[in-house]
C-alpha cells in the first residue's frame, strides 16, 4: 500500500515609492508637549548624499550557490555593486588609530601575548574589581608581573584599544515641556547608521552576507519564501533603486526588560540593531553578534498627578523622538543612498528601509500609534479580533492621513484635547511617529509576526490554560522518556515559571494527550492551532504550505465556538463568548507579511529576548547599580573593544589578511554546503577562523566545536547518505553470548531472529512472517558486542543543507529501575517489512519498530567484515483509516490519519499467538528517523501507566508529528 503524496497530505490538512522627505526634527522644538535636547547635547545633523566612486569599474556581485538543488534563484537584473576602494571593520581598526608601536608589538598597549591573554581572562570573567585587586597582589603574579598592576589600570588599558570610528556613545537629555519627571530622561544612543555600517562590514559574514534581492523558485517555478531578500518587497525596493544600488534591510527590536527579581522594580528599555543581509541562521545565534545595541531608551515616570491617558500619550512621544534621534541618518541613507564597505572592502552605494521591527503586541501598538482596542497591523477593531475575515491592511498612508486630519482638528499642544480626540479615531495621541520620513516604512509591513509572544505565549495563555487539570497532568506524566526531550514528570498544573521554551514543549504534546478527554470538534480546533504554529515556523514557506497555513487558520475559525460550548474560555467574571483576542487576530496577516517580507521564522524575539541577558542584565550586574545606564555603556563598549581586539590581534599574530582572499563561491559558504553543517552556518566567527588562521593556531571552543558525525572516523552511513550514525567505541556490554543478550535484555527471540537473518538469510516476505530457525539453530558466532545507544544525526526535511543536532538513541536492557528498559521508537527503510508503506516516490518501504537491542557480531571467520545491527520490534499501521488515491492512473488504497487528530495510529504486531511480539534483525544504517509515540489514551488513562511502561502495556499508539518541526515536514516528505 502507499502513503499519499506530500500534496494529498496538504490538500488533507486543507486546501511608487513616497516622495521623500527629510526630516525636520526643529518641528518637534516648537511643541512644548515633545521632548526638546537640551543644549551642549551631541550634534546629529544628517549628511547629504555621497558620490559613486569612478576611479575603479563595478565588480558585479553575485550571490552565493544556491540553498538546494531543487530550488533555483533567480537574482534581480539590478545587481548590487562593489567598488574597490573600502575598507572593512578589521581593516578600519588597522587604519584608524593604530599607534607607531603596535608596528613592532601588536597587542599594544599590552607588552605581550601572555599580557594580553591574562588581561582578556580577567575582562571575561566578570570578577569584581576587588576580586581583581586581590589576584594581582598575589606573590605568584607578582613574580612575572603584568602591565597593570590594579582592575582600575586594566579597564584603562582595555579603554585605550582600538575601537571602530564613530561607534561611540552619546547621551541626549530630555525633557516635556510643562511636566515634571521624577529622574531625569536620558537617552543613551550610538548612531544607528554607524552601527549598520559596522556590522555590514564584518569580515566574519563575509561570505554569508546577501547583496541582491532574489525569487527562490520551486521545480515547478512556484515562489518559495524563505529569507527576506527573497520576498516581494526587497525585490520592489531594488527595482526602484538606480542601478547598482544595495538593500541593508534595517532590523530594529526593543523592549522593557526587568533588572531586578521580585523587589527594586529597576527596568531598562533597549533597543537593538541588526541587519536582513546576515543570513537567519547565524543572525539569530546570539554568539555571532549580529545584533548590536544602539541605545537605551528613558523610561518616563511623571511627577504630575497625570491622567492615565495622558500619560500614556508621552510615554508613546517620548519613544518616537528617541527612536527618531538614534534613526535620523538611516532615513536620509535610505533616501539618498550612503556610501558604506562590504565585509570585503567593496565600497557599496546602500539604502537603508525599515524591513522589521520585532516586538510585543504592547510596544507594536505604541509603534503603529494605536490604542489597545485596534490592531496594529490591520484596521480591526476590538470587535472583529476574533473574525476569520480579515480587515484591510494598517499603511502608512492611511495611518499619516489619519494623523494628518486628526491635526487639522486638534493642536497636538493641547495634549489633553488631542488625546481625547485622537481616542475617537483609535490613536494612541503621537503625531509623529518616527517612521514617517523613513521611506516606505509601513506598520503593516515591518511589523513582522513575532513567534515568541504572538504564538507560543497565546497558546499557553489561551490553550493550555483551558486544558488544564489533573488528568492532563497523569496523561503529560506518563508520556515515554526520550533523551533530548523535555519530560513533564508532574505535569503541567502547578508551574510557576514559564519560558517561551515552555511553551514550545507543550505545544508539542498537548494535542496527543487531550485525545480522547474532549471532544472530536475541540480537539480539531486545538489541532488546527498547533498545525498553524508549526507550517508558519518553517524555515522554506513552499506553496503548498501556503495553502496548508490559511486551511489551518481556517479550521481553527470553523471549530472554535466549540471551545466555548466545551467552557473553554472562562474569565474572572465567568464564561468568554467569544474569542476576540488580539494575538488571533494578528495570525490572519501571517500568510501576507510572510509573501512580502519572507518567512516568519527569522523574525521571532528568541534572540532579541537572549540579547537582553548579555546587553543589559549582565551589565548591570556589573554596575553599582546606581546611575546605571552610562555604567552599562561603559562596560558594554569595553567587552566589543576586547572582543574585536582578540579577533583582530589573532589575524595578525597568523600573516593572514583581513579580506577573505578565497573567490566567492568556493569558500565558507560553499564548505559549510558540502559539510552540510549548520555549526557551520550559525557560528560564522568560529568558522571563518577557522578557515583563516592555521590549524595549529586556531581552537573552536563550545558548540561550535562539534563536528558533524559523518566526518568522525568511526561513523556510518546511510545508503542514500542521509543519516550518519556512531556508537562507542568501546561497547557497553563487550563479547556478550547470544544467551546472555537474549536473558539480559528478555528477548527470548533474539536467537531464533539471528538464525534467519545470519544462516538462512531470509527476510520476511521470503518465510511468510514465520520464525523457521530454533533457539538452538548454528550461526556463524557465538558472542556479540553490545551497545544500549546510538547517535544519529540527519539532514533537515525543511533544508537538506541544514545538518540538525545529532540525536541520541537509547535500548537500555531491563533492571530494577526499569523494568521494561528504555527502548525508543524508530522509522526504519526496510523493503521486507510487514506491515509497512511504500514511498510513492520509490520502492522503499518504512516501518515503525522498537529498538531492544544494539549489536555486532564477534563472527568466527574473522575476515568477515564486521557492521552494527539491531534486534527491533515491530508496529503496524492502523487498518481502521484507509483512502483510495490514484497513483500513476491506478486507484491504489493508502493508510490514512486518524480523523480529528491527523495522526496516523499504529498498533503493536503480534504472532499467531496475539502474545508474542513480532520482532527482526535490522540494520543500524536502515534507520531514517526517530519517532514520538504516545498511548492511545481513550477517554480514561489506565490506573497503572507511566513514562516507564507506557510503550509497553499499550497496543495502540498515535505518531506524534508534532514531536519538533523536523518530525513534522519528515513525516510529511515520508509520506
Amino acid at each position: 500500500m502507499l502513503l499519499p503524496t506530500h500534496a494529498s497530505v496538504c490538500d488533507h490538512l486543507s486546501e511608487p515609492e513616497d516622495e521623500v522627505v527629510e526630516p525636520n526634527l526643529g518641528d518637534e522644538m516648537l511643541d512644548p508637549t515633545v521632548i526638546q535636547p537640551q543644549p551642549g547635547d551631541a550634534d546629529d545633523d544628517p549628511k547629504g548624499p555621497d558620490p559613486l566612486p569612478s576611479a575603479h569599474p563595478p565588480q558585479d556581485s553575485h550571490p552565493p550557490p544556491d540553498i538546494s538543488a531543487s530550488l533555483r534563484k533567480e537574482y534581480h537584473p539590478n545587481l548590487s555593486v562593489g567598488a574597490p576602494g573600502g575598507h572593512n571593520l578589521l581593516e578600519q581598526l588597522w587604519e584608524d588609530g593604530l599607534p607607531d608601536a603596535r608596528e613592532e608589538n601588536i597587542y599594544d598597549p599590552f607588552v605581550s601575548q601572555e599580557d594580553w591573554e591574562m588581561a582578556k581572562w580577567l575582562t571575561d570573567t566578570g570578577l569584581p574589581q576587588l576580586s581583581i585587586d586581590k589576584f594581582l597582589k598575589l606573590k605568584r603574579i607578582q613574580r612575572d608581573p603584568l602591565s597593570f598592576t590594579s582592575a582600575r589600570q586594566l579597564r584603562q588599558l582595555i579603554e585605550k584599544l582600538p575601537s571602530p570610528p564613530s561607534s561611540a556613545w552619546q547621551h541626549t537629555t530630555l525633557t516635556v515641556g510643562g511636566h515634571a519627571t521624577k529622574e531625569p530622561l536620558v537617552l543613551y544612543w550610538r548612531n544607528a547608521l554607524r552601527v549598520v555600517e559596522l556590522l555590514f562590514s564584518n569580515p566574519v559574514f563575509a561570505t554569508c552576507m546577501e547583496y541582491t534581492p532574489y525569487r527562490l523558485l520551486d521545480e515547478d517555478t512556484k515562489p518559495v519564501l524563505g529569507e527576506f531578500m527573497s520576498g516581494q518587497f526587497a525585490w520592489e525596493y531594488q527595482t526602484s533603486k538606480t542601478p547598482g544600488a544595495t538593500t541593508v534591510g534595517v532590523i530594529l527590536a526593543s523592549d522593557k526588560t526587568h533588572l531586578t527579581v521580585g523587589t527594586g522594580g529597576k527596568e531598562m528599555h533597549p533597543v537593538l540593531l541588526s541587519i536582513a543581509n546576515i543570513p537567519s541562521g547565524p543572525r539569530m545565534k546570539a554568539s555571532s553578534a549580529a545584533f548590536a545595541l544602539v541605545a537605551y531608551l528613558p523610561i518616563p515616570k511623571f511627577k504630575d498627578d497625570i491622567a492615565k491617558p495622558i500619560q500614556a500619550a508621552l510615554t508613546a512621544r517620548i519613544f518616537h523622538h528617541c527612536i527618531s534621534i538614534i534613526t535620523k541618518d538611516l532615513c536620509v541613507a535610505e533616501a539618498h543612498g550612503h556610501l558604506m564597505s562590504d565585509p570585503d572592502g567593496l565600497v557599496r552605494r546602500c539604502h537603508t528601509p525599515l524591513v522589521s521591527y520585532i516586538a510585543d503586541l504592547p510596544e507594536q501598538r505604541m509603534i503603529a500609534c494605536v490604542l489597545s482596542n485596534q490592531s496594529p497591523t490591520s484596521l480591526a477593531r476590538q470587535d472583529q479580533f476574533g473574525d476569520e475575515t480579515q480587515q484591510p491592511p494598517r499603511t502608512r498612508d492611511n495611518m499619516l492621513a489619519r494623523l494628518a486630519g486628526l491635526m487639522e482638528r486638534v493642536d497636538p499642544a493641547r495634549i489633553a484635547i488631542f488625546v481625547r480626540e485622537a481616542a475617537l479615531w483609535g490613536l494612541n495621541g503621537v503625531h509623529q511617529p518616527f517612521w514617517r520620513h523613513w521611506g516606505p516604512a509601513d506598520p503593516s509591513l515591518f511589523l513582522t509576526p513575532d513567534a515568541l509572544h504572538a504564538w507560543h505565549k497565546f497558546f499557553f495563555d489561551h490553550v493550555i490554560n483551558m486544558m488544564g487539570g489533573e488528568e492532563l497532568d497523569w496523561r503529560i506524566s506518563a508520556l515515554p522518556r526520550r533523551v533530548g526531550v523535555r519530560h513533564w514528570a508532574h505535569g503541567i498544573s502547578k508551574l510557576k515559571q514559564v519560558t517561551g521554551r515552555e511553551h514550545r514543549d507543550l505545544e508539542k504534546i498537548i494535542v496527543v494527550v487531550i485525545a480522547g478527554a474532549v471532544k472530536p470538534q475541540v480537539l480539531c480546533a486545538i489541532r488546527s492551532l498547533v498545525e498553524f504554529i508549526f507550517q508558519a515556523q518553517a524555515i522554506l514557506i513552499y506553496h503548498d504550505q501556503v495553502f496548508a497555513i490559511t486551511r489551518a487558520l481556517r479550521e481553527f475559525h470553523h471549530y472554535k465556538t466549540s471551545i466555548i460550548l466545551a467552557g473553554g474560555r472562562l474569565g474572572k467574571n465567568g464564561p468568554i463568548l467569544h474569542f476576540n483576542i488580539p494575538k488571533l487576530e494578528g495570525m490572519g496577516r501571517v500568510v501576507y507579511n510572510a509573501q512580502i517580507m519572507g518567512a516568519p521564522f527569522q523574525w521571532t524575539s528568541d534572540i532579541t529576548e537572549r540579547c537582553h541577558i548579555t546587553l543589559v542584565k549582565e551589565p548591570y550586574r556589573h554596575s553599582n547599580k546606581r546611575n546605571f545606564h552610562e555604567q552599562c555603556a561603559r562596560y558594554l563598549d569595553c567587552a566589543e573593544k576586547t572582543r574585536l581586539f582578540q579577533l583582530f590581534t589573532s589575524i595578525l599574530a597568523s600573516g593572514s589578511g583581513f579580506v577573505n582572499s578565497t573567490p566567492r563561491g568556493q569558500g565558507l559558504l560553499t564548505t559549510m554546503v558540502h559539510e552540510a553543517s549548520t555549526i557551520a552556518d550559525h557560528y560564522p566567527e568560529a568558522t571563518w577562523l577557522s578557515h583563516v588562521l592555521p590549524d595549529e593556531v586556531h581552537h573552536v571552543p563550545g558548540a561550535a566545536s562539534k563536528p558533524c558525525l559523518s566526518r568522525r572516523r568511526n561513523s556510518r552511513l546511510s545508503e542514500d547518505s542521509s543519516v550518519a550514525f556512531l556508537v562507542n567505541v568501546k561497547p557497553h556490554h563487550p563479547r556478550l553470548s547470544v544467551q546472555e543478550v537474549a536473558s539480559r535484555f528478555h528477548l527470548p527471540d533474539f536467537h531464533p531472529a539471528l538464525g534467519d537473518y545470519f544462516e538462512l538469510r531470509q527476510n520476511y516476505d521470503a518465510r511468510n512472517g514465520q520464525r523457521k530457525s530454533s533457539n538452538i539453530c548454528s550461526l556463524p558466532f557465538s558472542h556479540v558486542d553490545v551497545w544500549v545507544n546510538l547517535r544519529l544525526q540527519q539532514r533537515s526535511a525543511q533544508n537538506p543543507e541544514i545538518l540538525l543536532p545529532v540525536t541520541t538513541v537509547q535500548a537500555l536492557p531491563p533492571s530494577d529501575e526499569l523494568p521494561y528498559g528504555r527502548c525508543n521508537t524508530v522509522l526504519i527503510n526496510n523493503t521486507s517489512a510487514s506491515g509497512s508503506l511504500t514511498r510513492s516516490s520509490g520502492d522503499d518501504r518504512f516501518e515503525v519498530v522498537q529498538l531492544r537491542t544494539i549489536f555486532s557480531p564477534i563472527y568466527f571467520d574473522e575476515s568477515i567484515p564486521r557492521d552494527i545491527y539491531c534486534y527491533a520490534e515491530s508496529f503496524k499501521f492502523s487498518n481502521l483509516h484507509r483512502e483510495q488515491h490514484i497513483v500513476n492512473g491506478v486507484a491504489t488504497e493508502v493508510f490514512a490519519p486518524a480523523p480529528d487528530i491527523d495522526m496516523f495510529i499504529v498498533n503493536r504486531h503480534f504472532r499467531s499467538d496475539g502474545k508474542t511480539r513480532m520482532g527482526d534483525i535490522i540494520r543500524m544504517i536502515d534507520i531514517r528517523d526517530v519517532l514520538d509515540l504516545a498511548p492511545v489514551f481513550g477517554a480514561q488513562m489506565r490506573a497503572d501507566m507511566n513514562s516507564d511502561n507506557a510503550l509497553e502495556i499499550q497496543k495502540s499508539y498515535y505518531i506524534n508529528n508534532f514531536a519538533d518541526k523536523e518530525t513534522f515536514h519528515a513525516i510529511l516528505s515520508y509520506q
